[in-house]
């Protein structure tokens, strides 16, 4: 008895599914945990030594403050009624500060300013704009005419660079420091800081800096981040690292052991599972995938004839052979008559267009009869004969555009008679589609449905026809527009035509119908042709016609 290879299949991976399922939870627990413990562990010690670094930046720069302040009477010589011992004081506050710039890596500019004279002394780094150093006189020259502030680290912008500062203002007398937050920021060891964003924030919480890894607002997705915390500068600044929990991943190392053995259990039922699969599907599937190909290539006799190891496949091979010799004979019955309904409906359209236009052109020329008007019927004759020839040529097919064109300037020619100075046409063109095919009498159907709704003698109206391409899902296809400036298609015809697809009950319109019922056999598609009305007044008429018909009947 043959076995069934699916049941065979599932119970192999089932109990390969189950044995790596239980190995890899266990595994995914216990280096989550370690995972956890190390990514917090690594962001504790490095938070600790990045933020004694800037500790000790700050304090650095308050011994430099301290310097330029205690124990220094040249700011009383700042305030002296002598010019000479104002200036003396200004170069000599300037080696100080020269002399404290020199011994210090961090701080960018020190200034010592004075109010009642106006003095200021400024010493900068290499790198210290022209424009910063403005805005930065401009500031302490502010600061020196309060009273008294307390010196505490605050920060500053100027020309897009963010500085910390401290300042001390007393008697009209200021002295400060100022480090570029870039500057103070950076740091060696941020070359343990793979993975992490570091963020100085205010004492308000605002964010004044940050470096490392970008996040976007990690503080909005704090359950996705580590986050540790340092204060600095006595409670003014409070320095905070976030963690990916994507650096997780990186710390899991320790169930190295626990990853040998899933190996080597997925490998040995892999083998076991890829061999049944390889003998009881694969070689089956390949055989039969080269009788399909046979019968692709033409050979509809061609049946499977092989013998299969499982039932599955044996049944598969008897119903295939089964349908196949179903299958061949209907596909080509119905093939057939399908044809043949296509052509009897498509010669039902055409026996519906043509009396159309006869009737209409019998009734013109009956009017002029009634109007003793000879010589324009002899015109209107020679413009319908013409008509006559191009619309018996064949039944519905295609022509190029450029021969229905000519056709419809030979209708408005013939019309002309019956409505002298009525309608104003204009055809725009896209260069280079003139042998574009299109349903023969398309564009007839339209003018000749304008003339009868839309054209009085009351009136004028004018009729634009627009021919363009036009890319349509990635398919080109031409776009015909005709607009008129008329009073539009009443409301109920544009509803039943595009909503319900319902012909009139008065059979008014049928042209339209006709038209959308013959593009929809033609193409096999839908939404070919639509009709809507445009403000203030008139109607739009569109088409969209790809370049080969699917169905087409010919002259034979």
């Amino acid at each position: 008895m043959k076995k069934s290879f699916v049941r065979k299949t599932v119970m192999l991976l089932t109990v390969h599914i189950s044995i790596l399922l239980f190995v890899l939870i266990a595994y995914i627990l216990n280096s989550y945990q370690n995972a956890v413990d190390g990514v917090e562990q690594s962001a504790g010690n490095f938070i600790g030594l990045y933020g004694n670094e800037l500790e000790n930046k700050l304090e650095n720069g308050d011994r430099v403050l301290e310097q330029l302040v205690y124990d220094n009477t040249e700011y009383i010589m700042l305030q002296s009624n002598s010019e000479s011992d104002r200036y003396y004081a200004s170069m000599h506050l300037r080696e100080l500060l020269e002399d404290n710039m020199s011994n210090d890596r961090y701080i960018d500019f020190a200034v010592v300013a004075e109010a009642n004279y106006d003095s200021y002394v400024c010493v900068t780094k290499n790198g210290v704009s022209y424009k910063i150093k403005e805005k930065a006189r401009e500031f302490v020259m502010e600061q020196v005419n309060k009273m008294q502030i307390n010196a505490v680290w605050s920060y500053i912008s100027f020309d897009d660079k963010t500085y910390l500062y401290k300042m001390y203002v007393w008697h009209g007398r200021c002295a400060g420091v100022f480090i570029e937050l870039d500057d103070f920021m950076s740091s060696k060891s941020m070359d343990d800081a793979q993975g992490m964003q570091i963020v100085l924030e205010d004492n308000e919480g605002n964010i004044i800096g940050q470096t490392g890894e970008e996040y976007a607002e990690p503080s909005h997705y704090a359950n996705r981040y580590v986050t540790k915390e340092y204060t600095l500068a006595e409670g003014m600044y409070l320095l905070k690292t976030y963690t990916s929990m994507g650096e997780f991943v990186e710390q899991l190392t320790a169930g190295g052991i626990i990853v040998l053995v899933i190996i080597a259990v997925s490998l040995g039922f892999g083998v076991v599972l890829m061999r049944t699969i390889k003998k009881d599907v694969l070689e089956p599937t390949k055989n039969i995938q080269r009788n399909m190909e046979c019968i692709k290539a033409g050979d509809y006799n061609h049946r499977i004839e092989e013998n299969y190891q499982t039932v599955e496949f044996e049944s598969m091979k008897y119903s295939f052979n089964k349908m196949m010799d179903e299958i061949v004979g209907l596909k080509i019955a119905g093939y057939e008559k399908q044809i043949e309904l296509s052509e009897s409906e498509l010669k039902s359209i055409r026996l519906t267009l043509k009396p159309h236009f006869f009737l209409n052109a019998l009734t013109t020329i009956s009017s002029l009869s009634m109007q003793g008007k000879n010589d324009e019927i002899k015109l209107y004759i020679d413009a319908l004969s013409k008509n006559v020839r191009y619309m018996f040529k064949s039944g519905f097919h295609t022509v190029e555009l450029s021969e229905e064109l000519r056709h419809v300037e030979n209708y408005f020619e013939m019309q002309e008679l019956k409505y002298p100075g009525c309608v104003f046409h204009f055809v725009s063109m896209e260069e280079g589609i003139e042998n574009w095919k299109i349903p023969q009498m398309l564009l007839h159907t339209i003018i000749e449905n304008e003339y009868k709704y839309a054209v009085s003698m009351d009136s004028m109206l004018s009729i634009f026809i627009k021919i363009s391409t036009k890319q349509v899902e990635g398919e080109e296809m031409l776009c015909i527009e005709i607009e008129d400036d008329g009073k539009g298609y009443p409301e109920q015809i544009i509803r039943d035509f595009t909503d319900r697809d319902i012909q009139s009950q008065d059979g008014s319109r049928v042209g339209l119908w006709s038209l959308k019922k013959m593009l929809v056999i033609m193409y096999e598609r839908q939404g070919l042709f639509t009709i809507s009305n445009i403000s203030p007044h008139g109607c739009m008429n569109r088409f969209l016609i790809p370049k080969k018909a699917v169905h087409e009947v010919t002259k034979e």
